[in-house]
């Protein structure tokens, strides 16, 4: 159903939480900083349109990976500093 698809997309974007928030952080970072698009001064509906077009992107980023059978690389990297073996 559409509906489960819809809900297995935002699991998948939820179980690769890490890459996705780093993902729109780079969106923010670039709409926000003043040397680049400089959209801090004015929240207006292009601002939101953008929000939800991240948020959207993140939520297809992380299906698609959940639907290659990839893990959200920032995970991968969490999990091998967190549980090398010590020498």
């Amino acid at each position: 159903t559409p509906l489960g698809r819809i809900v297995k997309a935002i699991a998948a974007t939820g179980q690769r939480s890490m890459t996705c928030y780093l993902a729109q952080s780079l969106v923010w970072a670039a709409v926000f900083t003043p040397y680049l698009l400089d959209m801090s001064e004015t929240l207006t509906t292009t601002t939101a349109l953008l929000a939800t077009a991240t948020w959207g992107a993140t939520i297809l980023l992380g299906d698609w990976m959940r639907r290659t059978g990839r893990r959200g690389p920032f995970e991968t990297l969490m999990r091998r500093v967190a549980y090398r073996n010590p020498r």
